[in-house]
């Protein structure tokens, strides 16, 4: 994992404070959640001192590991995640004026960062999985890859303490109470943002900051003959193969984990289109649709498979957890208190160079919020959107109810004209660009992980096929056919394909209709998800932290309401609890101090 801080001053003749770069070197180490020993730091400080470039980075030295920062024409360079073509890449960001319109043509999982002597720059790809924050304070502009890091930095220089105190912006915390994750480029930290997806921001002294954000691919109208269909997404077909490349590179077995499902049977497509050497993983019973699906996967294929197969066992009568305390500290240190206790993200371990992918954003290629939207009416959709925007609202204060409001109302306007694209966009630019990065960076700071589907590229020539076509799944059914035919001709998980589901043919393709009939679970082989299943016990232990935590927190959560919601029917808001409770903790400031030593949790296993 690759860590990046750009200072650039207002004001032309102006230097950098000195308090600015020595709390970027101290601050770095809380912001990034791996041991101080095993971080390298490099820097470039302009002649002049108006612009710097600061990198640290936890990865070895290896051929297939970029340097944390790399000069040529004037520029010194570095970037989150990975390039498609890394030596070819970078020299075309090194020689490019325009670093936007060169990031748009790249292929990779990627945010860059540039800066020379006339000033600096930052881009973010159109997935936006690597994020770029920014700040201002006191004439200095601040850019970097960690939010905290850029917040601490910006409190240094406005208020002169060279250990700052952390502001949070309550009344933007109302999206992690509905959803766990943020659905705006708001942070947790008081003047600090998120770049939008697919964008570039500038910064050169005695200039006004640029934000541009790079327009989405024009739609391509969907042709009515299979041929035409066919073509179509042949593009997408090739952006997904040649997004495989930096896989390629590893000299030991990618492993995939395969569970047979639509994303990671395309996946497991790409690979073997690709050229990849790589092994897929399977965990479940015997009976599952993973395991059953994922075997006939990984046979058409004939690639190695290693099933973990779930042996039933004497009657357990809890599972025994991580305290709640404990996990929520943590995980609010790894996502920077942009996602939810709720989730699971790795714990750090020491950085090893086996290469791992799954079939993760898939659903981008599927209409993103559309893939499970049936009412696709006009009101259908309308109400869809009002949702991701207003979900919780019986308990939210009608301060939040009216941020949320105002943050609706552009998107709201755009789904009266073009619903299916709003929802598409919104899954893109939030789902995938703001609730993916906590557990993205929980992965790079241990491995190098590499994500295909979010590939820059491949989400490109994803928007150009129209956002009601992909929600079909009939263009993720031909790659499929593209790219491994075979697969094609195996079933389904849990659901028939969008476009099998009307009236079955009468005549022509009806034995390919009954073929492609999907395979569901039977049989008790459902696991317990103690996350959302636990007793009165623990949930007496989460709302013990939330009614007695910080009253800020009551500022966007109606606390009356929300005590007796939860009191009354606690199962349907235990994901919601999850996001107070994270909240609560980071509201209290506890995360700043070292994790808590406590001891784990008993969790019953209903009968």
């Amino acid at each position: 994992m690759r860590v990046y801080l750009v200072l650039v001053t207002r004001e032309a003749r102006e230097r950098i404070p000195p308090l600015a770069l020595w709390t970027a070197r101290r601050a770095v180490h809380e912001a990034f959640p791996v041991p101080a020993d095993v971080v390298r730091p490099v820097e470039w400080v302009a002649p002049g001192g108006q612009v710097a470039l600061l990198g640290w980075s936890n990865e070895p030295e290896h051929e297939l590991l970029p340097e944390t920062l790399v000069s040529g024409g004037g520029w010194r360079l570095g970037h989150c995640g990975y390039l498609a073509e890394p030596k070819r890449d970078v020299d075309l960001l090194l020689a490019r004026d325009d670093l936007a319109g060169t990031a748009s043509e790249l292929g990779g999982v990627f945010s860059i960062f540039r800066a020379g002597a006339k000033g600096a720059e930052a881009a973010t790809a159109m997935a936006r999985v690597c994020p770029v924050y920014h700040a201002e304070s006191g004439g200095l502009r601040v850019m970097g890859s960690r939010a905290l890091l850029v917040h601490l930095v910006a409190q240094a220089v406005r208020t002169g303490r060279e250990d700052p105190e952390v502001e949070l912006e309550v009344e933007a915390l109302h999206p992690l109470v509905r959803h766990g994750f943020y659905c705006n480029d708001d942070t947790p930290f008081r003047g600090v943002r998120a770049l939008p997806a697919g964008s570039l921001i500038r910064a050169m002294p005695g200039e006004p900051t640029v934000v541009r954000q790079q327009p989405s691919p024009p739609t391509q109208e969907t042709p009515r003959n299979g041929k035409g269909r066919r073509e179509l997404v042949r593009p997408l077909a090739e952006a997904l193969v040649a997004s495989a490349a930096p896989l390629a590179r590893h000299r030991d077995p990618v492993t995939l984990a395969l569970s047979g499902g639509r994303d990671s049977r395309l996946m497991a497509a790409v690979l073997k289109a690709a050229g990849v050497a790589f092994t897929a993983s399977t965990h479940g019973f015997a009976d599952a649709p993973d395991v059953i699906l994922g075997t006939r996967v990984a046979q058409a294929l004939q690639i190695e498979h290693h099933v973990e197969l779930t042996v039933p066992e004497d009657r357990k009568e809890f599972v025994e957890v991580q305290h709640p305390l404990a996990r929520t500290h943590d995980l609010i240190r790894m996502c920077e208190g942009m996602n939810s206790a709720y989730e699971s993200v790795n714990r750090y371990r020491p950085y090893t160079l086996a290469p791992r992918t799954s079939g993760s954003g898939g659903e981008t290629l599927r209409g993103g919020f559309l893939y499970d939207q049936d009412d696709i009416s006009s009101d259908g959709l309308q109400k869809r959107v009002r949702l991701i925007f207003h979900a919780a609202e019986r308990f939210m204060t009608s301060t939040a109810k009216e941020r949320a409001a105002v943050e609706h109302l552009p998107w709201a306007e755009r789904a009266r004209s073009d619903g299916f694209d709003v929802l598409d966009k919104l899954y893109l630019h939030y789902r995938t660009g703001r609730w993916i990065v906590g557990s993205h960076t929980a992965t790079l700071m241990n491995s190098p992980y590499y994500h295909p589907f979010f590939d820059n590229r491949v989400v490109r020539e994803a928007l150009a096929l129209s956002a009601e076509w992909r929600r079909s799944e009939y263009p993720f059914y031909l790659l499929i056919q593209e790219l491994a035919e075979p697969l094609a001709a195996i079933p389904p998980e849990g659901k028939r394909w969008r476009f099998d589901r009307g009236r079955a043919p009468r005549f022509f393709g009806r034995r390919a209709w009954q073929a492609r009939a999907p395979l569901t679970a039977r049989g008790g082989t459902s696991g317990f998800n103690w996350r959302v299943s636990f007793d009165q016990s623990f949930r007496e232990l989460l709302l013990e932290q939330i009614l007695d935590g910080p009253e800020a927190l009551f500022d966007i959560v109606d606390r009356e309401a929300f005590t007796s919601l939860v009191r009354d029917s606690p199962g349907r808001w235990a994901k919601q609890i999850w996001h107070v409770y994270t909240l609560s903790v980071l509201l209290s400031r506890q995360w700043r101090l070292p994790t808590p030593d406590l001891p784990s949790v008993r969790i019953p296993i209903p009968n």
